[in-house]
């Protein structure tokens, strides 16, 4: 287990248990005490945790946003294959909207061969890969910086993105709930994506399947949804998700020869 997968592991059993001591943690992950400290102390620089008298407890409400450095790490092997899947229906010369997901994030390499893209994202971090990897057209919105996704958000951020249109909108959320719909963390940042949906005429959803069964608190509301890209997992078998069954394509590893 490496330490980016060690330190996802305490964070998920901190906010299910929402107090843990080190010796359990320690147990629990099969490391020494001193190995779990140094990950808690790091854990705690990051302000995700609070550390008490032999205890730890997460400093992440439900309906806080998850910190960018966090989510980069999460999942990353399913983000990846959802992510390929996705750059295959970019086509040459189209204008794409990018929000600020790291699953979105994740497509950047694999349009390395694409020509003549225009793409147009509110993230920092998104539009900085796409300078350092692509060679295309790039535009970033205007507005205020929101730390916790690396995004450009309010009415400036807004106003901007309603006077582009773009061919395909890629974004992602913090859940999915089959009666509730897509569900964000933070408000501004929900904005932003409806706005984006507006302005799209395709409107693909990433998100792993650690994302579906959930819900957070600001809804996003996306005119018609095209496709959403998951990893299968056996929940997708309940009846409760027939409604997105036909939309849903699964991201598959290539078979290794």
């Amino acid at each position: 287990m490496i330490i980016e997968q060690r330190r996802e592991k305490i964070f998920s059993i901190i906010n299910e248990k929402k107090y843990v001591t080190i010796a359990e943690l320690a147990a629990m992950l099969h490391f020494s005490e001193s190995t779990v400290r140094r990950d808690l102390k790091k854990m705690e620089q990051e302000r995700l945790i609070s550390c008490t008298r032999g205890g730890v407890v997460s400093n992440i409400h439900p309906n806080t946003e998850t910190p960018l450095q966090l989510r980069l790490s999460t999942n990353h092997f399913y983000k990846s294959l959802i992510a390929r899947r996705a750059a295959e229906m970019v086509e040459d010369n189209q204008i794409i909207m990018m929000d600020a997901s790291t699953t979105v994030m994740e497509m950047i390499p694999y349009l390395r061969k694409k020509k003549n893209l225009t793409i147009i994202t509110c993230c920092l971090s998104t539009a900085i890969q796409v300078s350092e990897q692509l060679h295309c057209t790039l535009i970033c919105t205007g507005g205020r910086y929101h730390a916790p996704c690396a995004s450009l958000v309010g009415s400036s951020a807004e106003n901007m993105l309603k006077s582009w249109f773009a061919d395909i909108m890629f974004f992602s959320v913090n859940s999915i709930d089959a009666q509730k719909g897509l569900t964000d963390q933070g408000e501004e940042v929900a904005h932003i994506k409806n706005t984006m949906l507006r302005q799209a005429q395709k409107k693909v959803l990433l998100a792993d399947a650690s994302k579906f069964g959930k819900s957070s608190f600001y809804w996003l509301d996306p005119p018609s949804l095209n496709h959403i890209i998951t990893n299968w997992d056996p929940k997708f078998e309940d009846k409760c998700w027939d409604s997105y069954r036909s939309i849903m394509i699964f991201a598959r590893d290539e078979p290794k020869e």
